[in-house]
């Protein structure tokens, strides 16, 4: 995300919106009661002495007051409903509501209706911060799944199968599988386009491995290859647990941030009496200025009841240390069972 302008003294956020990514930090950044200038279009109304008939589509710039935001993270889209605070007199929709779709290439001006907080700091240095993109090919003996690590969290994008040639006993699996493998990652190269990414890493078994080695080769695409115990999918989540790995992801905050949210849970399961878990609980505490660290799914971003009460909480707990955690990954799926939201205390609490 690109930022233009951060005027504190009259709450303007001004932002340019670069890849999809960017509208997970947007729906991070825009609460209940934002003004949000963008451009959108309007069908004109044209009124005859026989009516009021449809006129043409134009290109307008308004501003509204965020009332409801949605979210989809597996097609990367945001719509923004509200009532129009400001636009040209002659479109006539000053006073009604409209939706907002915003997507890449948009710059959009947001002026907060509570100031530009802790929390709206941390988000801007996230989004505006150079964050390693690696796309992932896990290769197995009859699939490949593809997978992206961004900013955002480990995203599984497909599961491929691909079928090797048959043959009798002695065919090689080089003879059997080159093949396919070689036409799937052509296949890969121009979809995916894997040149836009900072990295490709290629995962599959110690059995493939000189095979993916040559269909990579072929299909010339330059990658870091990694033998896993599994290919496909259970490859990626392998992936994400070599501790020898970890060099690799780095530049990849959603990573390390996953490793820092399970280090919790570990203590949490250990009895140490320092972190609570659950919304509830934790907005409790959070009156009495003894949170370190707080950890919170991404999926309550996407619920507009429970986004707000988390917009509350974080509000209240400015000075802690703030961790988000991808709901699709391993820790993401074991903290929603933990109640979505999770705390460290900097000493523990008397049981009550």
């Amino acid at each position: 995300m690109r930022v233009i302008e951060i005027d504190e003294k009259r709450s303007r956020l001004r932002l340019v919106v670069e890849t999809t990514e960017d509208l997970y930090y947007l729906l991070l950044l825009i609460r209940r009661g934002d003004v949000v200038y963008a451009w959108t279009t309007r069908q004109l109304r044209i009124e005859r002495e026989t009516g009021v008939e449809k006129g043409e589509r134009v290109k307008v710039y308004v501003g509204i007051e965020a009332e409801k935001v949605s979210y989809s993270k597996f097609t990367k889209s945001m719509r923004l409903t509200g009532r129009v605070t400001d636009a040209p007199e002659d479109v006539h929709m000053k006073g009604s509501y409209h939706t907002l779709s915003l997507s890449v290439g948009d710059e959009v001006l947001i002026v907060k209706k509570n100031g530009i907080g802790a929390f709206d700091r941390d988000v801007l240095r996230r989004a505006s911060s150079l964050i390693k993109k690696v796309l992932v090919i896990s290769v197995g003996d009859d699939e490949i799944t593809v997978g992206i690590l961004s900013p955002v969290g480990v995203e599984v994008r497909s599961n491929i199968p691909y079928y090797s040639r048959r043959g009798d006993r002695e065919t090689s699996i080089r003879e059997s599988v080159l093949p396919a493998l070689t036409r799937q990652m052509e296949l890969l190269k121009s979809h995916y386009r894997v040149e836009e990414y900072d990295e490709v890493v290629v995962l599959t078994t110690e059995r493939l491995l000189s095979s993916v080695e040559e269909a990579l080769e072929e299909a010339g695409i330059k990658a870091r290859v990694i033998k896993v115990s599994e290919g496909g999918e259970a490859g990626v989540y392998e992936l994400l647990r070599r501790q020898d790995l970890r060099p690799l992801f780095t530049e990849i905050r959603s990573v390390v941030e996953a490793e820092e949210a399970e280090k919790l849970i570990d203590e949490l399961f250990k009895g140490s009496g320092r972190v609570i878990v659950g919304l509830e609980a934790v907005e409790k505490v959070s009156e009495w200025g003894v949170v370190e660290e707080v950890v919170i799914v991404d999926e309550l971003f996407f619920d507009d009841t429970s986004r707000e009460r988390v917009f509350g909480l974080l509000d209240k707990l400015s000075s802690a240390r703030f961790i988000l955690v991808d709901s699709e990954s391993e820790v993401g799926r074991m903290l929603k069972k933990l109640g979505g939201v999770m705390a460290r205390l900097y000493y523990a609490l008397e049981k009550t």
